[in-house]
């Protein structure tokens, strides 16, 4: 039987009887990779069954990750333990603003990190270039706000949106889907269905309208964090 996210793929820590096989030394639970990477175990599931984390199934449906496995990944995807974010400043009590901006294309990111830089000089920019470091990025990361095209390749973007809408990373972030996507009125739509959806703006932006989205967006995120 495949495990889901309800029984056996979210493990615990379990106790091993004399009857079950033994697990090599040092091999990772999905709890001890989740409190390495600082994340929940239902997103290290999501990273193992989609391919990006390599793990393997205990007879039980218990996972585990082998720690060069992990060290990959979080080169990979630039992911710091929380023992690396708190030696490094990024534990401290006082939130930093972070800003993950995912569009495939290298002139519109840079855009608009040059338009975050502007208006929000203290945030923490990071991007994604697709669905797939999107949704990983999301999970590491828990952004305050995410700038987002819903046209990269690879990925159904409206699906990708829903489902990261979901996500209880994003629970109290702010979304800006910036798009030429057409029909516009279908991107839209979905706004106004999902209240983190912030903005709709179709390319290209005008910089001093994204520029007072982010400034509002910031504000209602962390008030007082801004400049």
């Amino acid at each position: 039987m495949t495990p889901n996210e309800d029984d056996a793929g979210l493990d615990t820590d379990e106790v091993h009887t004399e009857s079950s096989p033994p697990i090599p030394r040092g091999h990772l639970s999905l709890g001890k990779v989740a409190k390495i990477c600082n994340v929940s175990r239902t997103t290290v599931y999501r990273w193992i069954v989609a391919g990006h984390l390599k793990g393997y199934a205990l007879p039980s449906g218990h996972y585990r990750v082998k720690p060069p496995d992990l060290d990959a990944f979080r080169q990979s995807f630039q992911i710091t333990s929380r023992h690396e974010a708190s030696d490094t400043g990024q534990g401290a009590t006082t939130p930093k603003l972070k800003v993950l901006i995912a569009d495939d294309h290298p002139d519109i990111v840079l855009l608009l990190r040059k338009i975050t830089e502007r208006y929000l000089p203290q945030a923490a920019i990071h991007e994604a270039i697709n669905g797939v470091d999107t949704c990983i990025a999301v999970g590491t990361l828990k952004p305050h706000l995410l700038l987002l095209d819903i046209m990269m390749p690879g990925m159904d973007g409206f699906a990708v949106l829903q489902e990261l809408l979901r996500r209880p990373e994003l629970a109290e972030a702010r979304v800006v889907v910036i798009s030429a996507y057409e029909p516009f009125d279908r991107v839209e739509e979905m706004a106004r269905l999902n209240p983190q959806i912030s903005a709709c703006l179709r390319k290209p932006v005008s910089v001093e309208n994204l520029g007072r989205i982010l400034q509002q967006m910031a504000d209602a995120v962390l008030p007082g964090r801004i400049g």
